[in-house]
């Protein structure tokens, strides 16, 4: 890395560390008083509070992460070329692409950080700040049901259900697979609905379904009106984070998507989209920063406020456009990995194309 471009990278490092704290400040400082009154009411501890907000912060780092190398990229750009530092560069030869590299650079190891914190930090953390939320906040006030949840246990069984009434415990259109020793189904099983009770699992209007290893039916489905079933799964079990796809490891995903396959459901979209999701939504850091400098630094920013306008437009619009792409995924108007990849290389393709003029 040539001085420039090291002198750049150090410049820009802790103004995004300053942005991302300020960003994390601002958020626990509206979600504390947001529950002050509650706090107050219900005489909830001070280690309890601690804990929340100590669990709630890596999710909004990963969260506030791309707006923060946003501000912090257009506001170094609008330092550079308020002291004529871009048009030195120019000047010496140095082109608006080549310019970008040390943003491009640390959006790229912001998003290493990003991914291996939202792989490896966030699904722990987020469990824990779902307990005390739903403990001290929400569990006093119980209206909440959570779609789409899934689980393994022990015994390697998958469980899935289109809906969870996390007041009446409660579950909708759930099945439940079973596995061999080498993760080949056996058997699964359909209820339209199961509820928790003291002693179990109930199940209600379901049917069985005997499988071979290659996944193919085993003779007649046997259909049931009620059954019984102890099995080592509680409420808590899906109420945590890791039930549902987008707070799920990739690895746990990828495998979730493979035996509902084996279940015999085709409508995966939703779980495709998240797993995609998870490779590209670091990548936001990466673009997000080359919006910023290229929005500042543009030819159309006449003024230094104005660049940051543009930057701040763009960043916005291609926020939207990864909402909406995602969305169009979830809803099958759109292929699951274009869905995820389309609105990056679309930013990133204008960025260089905006560079290059």
């Amino acid at each position: 890395m040539r001085i420039l471009e090291r002198y750049v990278t150090w410049q820009l490092i802790p103004v995004w560390l300053w942005c991302l704290t300020v960003f994390v400040f601002v958020s626990v400082l509206i979600d504390f008083f947001g529950h002050l009154e509650e706090i107050l009411r219900y005489h909830i501890p001070a280690e309890t509070v601690a804990q929340y907000y100590l669990n709630f912060t890596p999710l909004v780092v990963v969260r506030a992460s791309p707006i923060a190398l946003l501000l912090s990229a257009a506001f170094v750009s609008m330092r550079l070329a308020r002291h004529q530092e871009l048009l030195a560069m120019h000047a010496s030869g140095m082109s608006l692409e080549r310019a970008a590299a040390p943003f491009v650079f640390v959006g790229w190891l912001v998003s290493l950080i990003i991914f291996a914190v939202s792989e490896g930090l966030v699904p722990e953390t987020s469990a824990r700040y779902e307990q005390v939320r739903y403990e001290a906040f929400e569990g006093r006030q119980r209206t909440q049901t959570l779609e789409n949840v899934a689980t393994l246990d022990v015994e390697n069984r998958l469980y899935h259900a289109r809906l969870f009434d996390l007041e009446h415990h409660e579950l909708t259109d759930l099945t439940i697979l079973e596995h061999d020793a080498r993760n080949r189904p056996t058997q699964s099983l359909y209820a339209n609905r199961a509820v928790f009770t003291p002693h179990g699992l109930l199940l209600l209007y379901g049917t069985i379904y005997r499988m071979t290893p290659r996944g193919t039916l085993a003779g007649e489905p046997q259909p049931f009106m009620e059954r019984f079933l102890k099995l080592p799964v509680a409420p808590e079990t899906f109420r945590q984070p890791e039930t549902q796809p987008e707070t799920m490891r990739f690895r746990q995903l990828r495998r979730l998507i493979v035996r509902l396959r084996q279940t015999g459901m085709t409508d995966v979209r939703r779980f495709r989209v998240e797993l995609a999701s998870k490779l590209t939504l670091p990548l936001m850091n990466i673009v997000m920063c080359l919006i910023g400098f290229v929005g500042s630094a543009s030819s159309h920013a006449r003024s230094h406020l104005r660049g940051l306008g543009i930057s701040l437009f763009w960043g916005v619009v291609y926020y939207g456009g990864v909402a909406v792409s995602q969305g169009f995924g979830k809803e099958g108007w759109l292929p699951p990995v274009v869905s995820a990849w389309a609105p990056h290389l679309v930013a990133v393709a204008l960025c260089l194309r905006e560079a290059r003029r």
